[in-house]
């Protein structure tokens, strides 16, 4: 399994990932924001991306929207990362047919990123790919 539940405290989950991210760990990691969603009503979300190798080439990512349901209930989505993955994540996430807030901080703009994500009032779950 690449991720693991690190940490959970009150409204943050603390999430690691590695490796590259198949639609079965997609699937789960939506249920386990869709959990998040379910109990705080809206959230922000960190995704630290370390070691992030991308998304396996299998069939199945057709049918797998990012958070497709509940996304509106996402307010921001901030990533940390290799520069490399900026396009690619914005893809994913679907970035210019959001109302979410998305987006691409470099590693060493990670303080920036925690502070844009906590500028309004609402719950975190925080992710770390690596």
């Amino acid at each position: 399994m690449p991720y693991q539940l690190v940490k959970t405290l009150d409204s943050e989950s603390w999430i690691k990932l590695s490796g590259k991210l198949t639609v079965y760990d997609f699937q789960e990691l939506q249920a386990l924001a869709k959990s998040g969603l379910d109990h705080f009503g809206q959230v922000r979300i960190l995704v630290e991306l370390e070691g992030f190798e991308g998304w396996s080439r299998e069939s199945g990512w057709e049918d797998s929207f990012f958070i497709a349901e509940d996304g509106h209930r996402i307010s921001k989505l901030a990533f940390v990362g290799d520069e490399k993955w900026e396009d690619e994540v914005f893809m994913f996430t679907g970035k210019e047919m959001r109302k979410t807030a998305i987006e691409f901080f470099p590693r060493e703009k990670f303080s920036e990123a925690k502070a844009w994500l906590s500028e309004q009032n609402f719950q975190s779950i925080f992710l770390r790919v690596g």
